[in-house]
Parts: structure tokens; C-alpha cells; sequence
């Protein structure tokens, strides 16, 4: 409980701050409870995807020396600090390209941006499907 209230409190002071200042007006149509749930929104999804590119793996494994030098350690059961920042890019870019194919397939948009968001989802996929391969294979 203490540090929920922590975490409130200080989403309180930075929503205070921002209401204060002209950004408030540019990020939300003037409801701050709307701009600190999209505070939240945006911490779960960076802690989300902290977790699932094994962030704590690469803690626990970082003292190792070995380890620690390398880019991509060949073991199924270590990770490397490195390995993480770049499994953590590869899956926000596969989110970004999800993201895009799914605004291709909105009715709301006009069909030649339908278009662009298809291809750049697709190739935003393809690369990070590359990537997540290439880190496979070499471990």
C-alpha cells in the first residue's frame, strides 16, 4: 500500500505540474485524470516489455565477467545486459509494426494511408522477426 501511495502522490505532483504549464492544453482536451491513466498506461507497458526482454535474467547475470563482455552469450540460460537492449528493441518494433497493421486495417482512414501503414507494419514486423531469428540462431 505505501508504495501505491507513493506512486500516486508523485503522479499527482507531475500532473499538478503539467496542468500548470501550457503542455496540458497539447496532451490532453483539458481532463488530467485522462493524462495520469496514460502516465500509467505508458509505465505498465515499459515495465511490460522490460520484463519480457529479460531484464532481471540480465541483472542476476551481469556480475559475471564472461558475461558481460559479450554481446550475445551462446547459452540458452544466460543473457547478457546488451542482449537485452536489443531483444527490448526488437520487440517494441514488432509492437510498433503490430500497431501499424492493425491502423491499416481501420475504416477511418483513407485508403492510400491504409496502404503505407500495411507495408511499413509488414516490413516493421519482417525486420524484428529478422532480428529475434538472428538471436536465436546464435544461441
Amino acid at each position: 500500500m505505501v508504495v501505491k501511495k507513493r506512486i500516486q502522490e508523485s503522479l499527482q505532483r507531475v500532473t499538478f505540474r503539467v496542468k500548470r504549464s501550457s503542455i496540458s492544453r497539447r496532451l490532453t482536451s483539458g481532463s488530467s485524470a485522462s493524462l495520469a491513466a496514460r502516465g500509467i498506461e505508458w509505465l505498465y507497458l515499459i515495465i511490460l516489455f522490460l520484463f519480457i526482454a529479460g531484464v532481471i535474467n540480465a541483472v542476476i547475470n551481469s556480475s559475471n565477467p564472461n558475461v558481460a563482455a559479450e554481446v550475445i552469450v551462446p547459452s540458452p540460460s544466460v543473457q547478457s545486459p546488451t542482449e537485452t537492449f536489443v531483444m527490448l528493441f526488437t520487440y517494441i518494433i514488432g509492437a510498433l509494426g503490430a500497431y501499424a497493421l492493425y491502423l491499416s486495417g481501420r475504416q477511418t482512414i483513407r485508403a492510400r494511408s491504409a496502404e503505407i501503414f500495411f507495408v511499413s507494419g509488414f516490413l516493421l514486423m519482417a525486420f524484428a522477426m529478422t532480428i529475434g531469428y538472428y538471436v536465436l540462431s546464435y544461441k
